[in-house]
């Protein structure tokens, strides 16, 4: 008899796990709207802010280390003659 009531107990086991709990409704003003998190907007933000703060960074350094380092003027950090003798200077066999 044993043989035949494991069979029935698996089944029960499946059927109790595909089974599931009813949870508990919770009383809201907004029931058609999900909950928003309010981190995620900060998260879009600085995903933003930290690679414009680094291009601007690069920006400000180049144009620091031309101008008072390399002593020359400032409207010609924006040329592209200017960093493309640069990079033949670094990168030259």
């Amino acid at each position: 008899m044993s043989e035949n009531n494991k069979p029935a107990d698996k089944l029960t086991r499946i059927q109790n796990r595909k089974e599931t709990p009813e949870k508990p409704s919770v009383d809201r003003d907004h029931d058609d709207k999900p909950a928003r998190r309010k981190t995620a907007r900060w998260r879009i933000v600085i995903r933003w802010m930290i690679p414009l703060f680094l291009v601007l960074a690069l920006i400000g350094g180049m144009a620091f280390g031309y101008v008072f380092i390399g002593k020359q003027s400032l409207s010609d950090v924006f040329e592209w003659k200017t960093w493309q003798h640069v990079i033949d200077l670094v990168f030259a066999p």
